[in-house]
């Protein structure tokens, strides 16, 4: 036998329904809010990007400083060797030993030198590459702040459009709820709670909405003689209500 129970005047099944599809469709609506996108994603890549560049504008400053350093221990050689050839060539040494050891020096210093000049040309070959990464990372850069920005306006957007739409739609349901008995309300909540959202389901060719079980004739007579009649159906306790013609 189905569990029913009757109440007073007022409280309508149909009422109820409709409330139902407003808090459904606030449902959808939360949800679809909830989902957008903050731009969450953009914000690391342009992270990425950023700490990307970062470490190419510290290699290229490393390279710079690694340049400077090389340049001035090569003038030193440069110094140092115009002195030592200078000595050689100005007739005061003239002990062929110290003169061999001074040759010698010379050519250490020139094959130091050499080396050095041979790093320079390296580190300014990288400097070019690392320049070239530079302006290909502040590219990305740019290209993922332009994104970020899109996606946060596109979203601030939606979430005002969403915040408007749940606004309209929660007074709409403060006018609906309006008159409907405290008590079946709460009946209601709980149901939508339990139910996965549905608490009052219609009567369908003689069938449950919500569980598609049958449901007797009489009680389905007795809804369509008595709007205000409440039945719940034995399989799966929701509300039955049945919808009037047009809005089957």
């Amino acid at each position: 036998m189905s569990n029913h129970t009757t109440t007073g005047a007022g409280v309508t099944l149909l009422r109820l329904y409709e409330l139902q599809e407003i808090d459904t469709a606030t449902a959808r609506v939360v949800a679809r809010r909830q989902a957008l996108d903050d731009g969450s994603a953009a914000r690391a890549a342009l992270d990425d990007a950023r700490a990307r560049l970062e470490a190419v504008r510290a290699e290229v400053a490393a390279a710079a400083s690694r340049t400077r350093a090389l340049e001035l221990e090569i003038a030193s050689l440069r110094a140092k060797r115009a002195r030592v050839e200078a000595d050689m060539y100005s007739g005061r040494v003239g002990n062929p030993k110290e003169l061999a050891a001074m040759t010698d020096e010379v050519a250490a210093l020139a094959r130091h030198q050499a080396q050095l000049e041979d790093q320079v040309l390296q580190l300014m070959e990288r400097a070019e590459a690392l320049d070239e990464q530079a302006r290909a990372a502040g590219a990305q850069v740019r290209a993922a702040e332009a994104d970020l920005a899109r996606l946060v306006a596109a979203f601030e957007q939606a979430v005002a459009a969403a915040d408007a739409e749940i606004a309209a739609l929660e007074a709409r349901r403060r006018a609906h709820a309006e008159g409907i008995d405290g008590d079946l309300l709460r009946r209601y909540d709980r149901l939508r709670a339990s139910k996965g959202g549905l608490a009052v389901v219609a009567v369908r060719g003689g069938v449950c909405d919500g569980c598609h079980v049958v449901v007797p004739e009489r009680v389905v007579s007795r809804l369509e003689r008595d709007p205000e009649h409440l039945v719940a159906c034995d399989g799966c306790g929701r509300l039955l209500v049945v919808l009037p013609r047009e809005a089957r």
